[in-house]
């Protein structure tokens, strides 16, 4: 099964979130229980996606490229989208996960993480989010990915699970994602890799934008997230 959390204390708040992912009740053919901790999500609205057959007790480290990826559309013009906050994104993932006791590798070029950190922001708007992509064509340039031989290249693409459920997921310019993609994903016979989780922020860089609207937001996808947790003590 698919989770998807997010507001549950209305449940009218869901709907203009369901619009944005393209009817995801109906494509989904889920039912109330299949929405879990939902919270009112101010400023904007959070949620949060995960494949719940993996097992997220087998992630204890991580590495994150020091970027905020503006994520461009296929085709069409891009909209531009503000790097002020770009530092207070990622030093507040950051934050979080090493608040849930997960270990940041330093020299993930040679060492391999449990995990790799992706926060990108959509520059464009009616973004399809969650289709698979040229994965590291667009990651690439992250000097992080050494780790594995003999070494991804253009070929290689990214599969989200929860894609064949929800379907088609449009999200508008200036929304916020965070990507968690475990490293014993990778399968070099289809050369692809697989998300585990991600944190969606709709919305979030649009508008008014403080630092503090911000860390809400990135802080609301962790709330959301309670399995998110590194227990086991790294030698």
């Amino acid at each position: 099964m698919i989770e998807f959390a997010g507001a549950r204390r209305h449940a009218r708040a869901l709907l203009p979130v369901i619009g944005l992912v393209g009817g995801l009740l109906g494509m989904a053919a889920c039912d109330e229980d299949d929405f879990v901790n939902f919270i009112e999500p101010i400023p904007s609205r959070v949620f949060t996606l995960k494949d719940s057959t993996f097992n997220f007790t087998t992630l204890h480290t991580f590495s994150m490229p020091d970027t905020v990826l503006h994520r461009l559309p296929v085709t069409g013009t891009a909209i531009a989208v503000s790097r002020e906050f770009d530092r207070v994104i990622l030093t507040r993932v950051r934050q979080d996960f090493l608040a849930r006791g997960y270990i940041e590798v330093t020299n993930p070029g040679t060492v391999r993480p449990d995990f790799v950190v992706l926060v990108a922001t959509t520059a464009s708007d009616n973004f399809n989010a969650w289709a698979g992509y040229d994965w590291f064509g667009v990651w690439g340039f992250y000097s992080g990915w050494g780790w594995f031989a003999p070494g991804f290249n253009t070929t290689w693409g990214i599969v989200y699970p929860w894609f064949p459920t929800i379907g088609v997921t449009s999200f508008e310019r200036g929304t916020l994602i965070v990507d968690l993609i475990p490293t014993l994903s990778v399968n070099p016979t289809n050369k692809t890799i697989r998300s585990a989780w991600a944190g969606v922020a709709t919305a979030l860089l649009n508008g008014t934008i403080t630092s503090t609207t911000i860390t809400a937001a990135i802080d609301e996808m962790f709330v959301q997230s309670p399995y998110l947790v590194n227990t086991v003590t790294v030698p």
